[in-house]
């Protein structure tokens, strides 16, 4: 799946609930099919709106643009890990960090 390919009407994927020092981040990061690869990741934040949402919301698509034009997972995280604020070190960016990582690992027989 690429940036121009027709995204399939459903995709696999998981959802990760985080505590960030902004409050509990729920992200999703759904993977291609063929690849296993992540594609594209959502976030939503425990409590509705405000500045913070409308951020998270426009970095899930810049990443997920990414992903799909053939950015790799690994460097999404390396981008966003560690990246800390006034607050501390659990920033909504290290958590979407947290969640691509979880999503490169093999995913668990049923």
């Amino acid at each position: 799946m690429n940036a121009r390919s027709e995204r399939p009407q459903a995709l696999p994927g998981q959802t990760l609930a985080l505590d960030t020092n902004c409050g509990k981040l729920y992200v999703t990061v759904n993977r291609d099919p063929a690849s296993g690869l992540p594609v594209e990741v959502f976030c939503r934040f425990g409590k509705a709106g405000g500045c913070g949402s409308a951020v998270m919301d426009g970095m899930t698509r810049m990443i997920s643009c990414g992903l799909r034009a053939g950015m790799s997972p690994e460097e999404v995280v390396a981008h966003l890990r560690g990246i800390s604020c006034h607050r501390g070190p659990r920033t909504c960016m290290d958590a979407l960090a947290q969640a691509v990582e979880a999503a490169m690992e093999p995913e668990e027989e049923l």
